[in-house]
């Protein structure tokens, strides 16, 4: 607790690419060192002589001395260079993108019109593709996605960013933070006889008869007299507090998400899978919320009251199986999370139940460490 941000500003992170052998051989998606790449995306700062460099001086100075609400970079890094430029045959290559930012949050395109096939996302295949011009990712978010070069009318592409930072509502990017990585596309058009399958994985779908139980998770962020933020919480408790999630090995169970705050946040639950079903708009959100801050009940604060505006659906690449999900801000997010595996219905082949347990949290590595992470428990 509190040193995640700097462990992974410091670099200590990488990603590894587990395959079924039998299970997805069939379905023909490009594979091979050249035409599936891991692309892994963060942002950092350096000093002049190329060390990593991180503010020390904090927002609230007379509270904390160095703590910042979120680390941001001026510089994109893609696979440990810096706006790189790479090669691509004139083809269809497949991307695992990783966004590991510590705060960044990116709303990838390319500059030319090519088009991302989503094929999965996270740790889990979509039932069918899904075809789109850019992709929103937060912080620890994955997109596998399909793009075919040889529908490129040009011999260069860059993949670019215009997310906000903070996200939604922070600063726009500037020409620096807006550039990620330039393909350069061999004029040469070859045979591919890679595809894109009509479908692609059959998971079980979501069934809201399983739920054992429906939670409320609310969403709290705390600021000093000069409103500049101090810390942020889930339920309103602190880190240490007793635990209060406890759900049955195997189980299933619903979980209303409510976020009381500006920003956007990636919610992440270990060795939870799970599926987002409905994003409701709040109303009337100031009173709502000094109720929440002065009763922590959802319930006796009367959330159907306010969960009555807009209705925002689940993006399609979106609908599958998660391990993160982007919870708006003012809105109240719906999930199903199964807390076994989604490929056999089978539970996990070793005690979950033993210390020291798990936690839930927001995957923003600076809320993260201060203190949005709740200790989940898991019982027989």
């Amino acid at each position: 607790m509190g040193l995640t941000r700097i462990n992974i500003l410091a670099g200590l992170f990488g990603a590894y690419i587990i395959r079924h052998p039998r299970s997805e051989t069939h379905l023909g998606l490009p594979t091979g060192d050249e035409l599936d790449r891991p692309l892994i995306v963060f942002d950092r700062s350096f000093r002049t002589d190329g060390s990593i460099y991180m503010n020390c001086t904090g927002d609230n100075p007379s509270l904390h001395p160095h703590w910042r609400p979120e680390y941001f970079g001026n510089a994109i890094i893609v696979n440990g260079k810096a706006w790189p430029r790479v090669t691509v045959r004139r083809r269809k290559h497949r991307f695992r993108i990783l966004n590991a930012s510590n705060a960044r949050y990116f709303r990838f395109f390319f500059t030319n019109g090519l088009q991302f096939t989503h094929v999965g996302s996270d740790s889990a295949y979509l039932n069918k593709p899904v075809v789109n011009n850019e992709i929103l990712l937060a912080p620890s978010e994955i997109a596998d996605v399909v793009v075919d070069f040889s529908e490129s009318k040009t011999n260069s592409a860059i993949l670019a960013n215009d997310a906000p930072y903070p996200y939604p509502d922070g600063n726009p990017v500037n020409e620096a933070d807006s550039k990620v990585i330039k393909f350069f596309i061999l004029k040469h058009r070859e045979i591919d006889r890679w595809r894109v399958p009509k479908m692609l994985m059959q998971y079980p779908r979501p069934d809201l008869s399983s739920a054992s139980r429906t939670r409320y998770i609310t969403m709290y962020e705390y600021t000093s007299t000069t409103d500049e933020p101090t810390h942020l919480y889930l339920n309103g408790k602190t880190f240490e507090a007793p635990v209060e999630e406890t759900p049955k090995v195997g189980s299933t169970e619903v979980w209303n998400v409510i976020n009381l705050t500006g920003d956007n946040h990636p919610l992440h639950i270990h060795m939870g899978l799970f599926v987002a079903l409905d994003q409701i708009e709040l109303v009337n959100v100031e009173e709502f919320r000094k109720c929440m801050l002065r009763m922590n009940d959802a319930i006796k604060c009367q959330i159907s009251k306010y969960a009555r505006g807009k209705r925002v659906e689940v993006p399609a690449h979106e609908k599958g199986w998660k391990n993160v999900f982007k919870i708006k801000p003012e809105f109240v997010t719906k999930i199903l999370v199964r807390f076994s595996y989604i490929h056999s219905n089978e539970s996990f082949p070793f005690d979950a139940t033993a210390e020291p347990g798990y936690v839930y949290h927001c995957h923003i590595l600076d809320h993260e460490d201060n203190e949005m992470t709740r200790p989940l428990k898991f019982i027989e």
